[in-house]
């Protein structure tokens, strides 16, 4: 059997963003609200903390350190308004997907009852 490959989609960054929108949270707290959250959403940690890093970079969220009394330190990411503004570029290049994607069902129904039909036509001699 194949296996699957692991992969980032496009739009993972978004959603992390679209996450950060909720307020500042760690990378596990993201993962784990993607993970119960996304009907179909294919991703792990170390996806996670790349695209956060390479937000970060960019200038879309900033983080800072937290060290508790006990345990381990901790990171927490915020978005920045660069980060809202791609939050929302996100929102018009995703709307467009759908547009798309509704044609496409569409279109595939309306091809699928065609060769239904086709398929219940009496052969001609």
């Amino acid at each position: 059997m194949k296996r699957m490959k692991k992969y980032s989609p496009r739009h993972s960054p978004a959603f992390v963003l679209l996450f950060l929108a909720r307020g500042r949270n760690y990378g596990g707290a993201i993962l784990k609200m993607m993970e119960e959250e996304i009907p179909c959403f294919l991703g792990d940690s170390s996806m996670i903390y790349r695209m956060l890093q390479d937000l970060e970079s960019e200038g879309a969220v900033e983080s800072n350190w937290e060290i508790p009394e006990k345990g381990r330190p901790v990171r927490y990411y915020q978005l920045t308004e660069k980060g809202w503004q791609m939050l929302l570029e996100a929102e018009e290049d995703i709307r467009k997907r759908i547009d798309n994607h509704l044609f496409f069902l569409a279109e595939l129904k309306k091809q699928k009852a065609a060769r239904a039909n086709a398929s219940e036509q009496p052969e001609k001699e």
